[in-house]
């Protein structure tokens, strides 16, 4: 079996997550988090439920690029966006993927891994 380190072209690495609390390029983040283009950015919406495409849109210019997959980690517990969200970002080629935080920081630093360009809305 061959075994390979991924590396990843992202400059902040997630390295760790705990009920509370994400960690991530040296900080603890205890406050929902977006994760997009290598940075960590406040996020401004309290909960998941409350998200809107334009959220998921709002500073984006096309300089950026958009991603493959949107991660959504929406806590302790998995909850669902509305599905019309998921269809608006599948019209821009951009997969939607909601998920408990703890399994979201995972498939995160997965993507990254393989270096697939993926965004984050992690609550923690």
């Amino acid at each position: 079996m061959l075994i390979e380190e991924n590396k990843t072209d992202e400059t902040l690495s997630l390295t760790a997550y705990r009920a509370g609390a994400i960690e991530a390029g040296g900080k603890t983040y205890t406050a929902p988090i977006i994760w997009r283009n290598g940075k960590i950015e406040a996020m401004n919406v309290q909960m998941p439920s409350e998200l809107t495409a334009a959220d998921l849109f709002q500073t984006t210019s096309e300089s950026d690029g958009l991603p493959e997959v949107i991660i959504i980690g929406t806590g302790e517990k998995q909850q669902f966006l509305h599905p019309k969200i998921a269809a608006e970002l599948a019209a821009h080629g951009i997969g939607l993927e909601c998920m408990n935080t703890a399994s979201a920081c995972r498939t995160l630093v997965l993507l990254q891994g393989e270096g697939r360009s993926v965004w984050a809305w992690l609550w923690v």
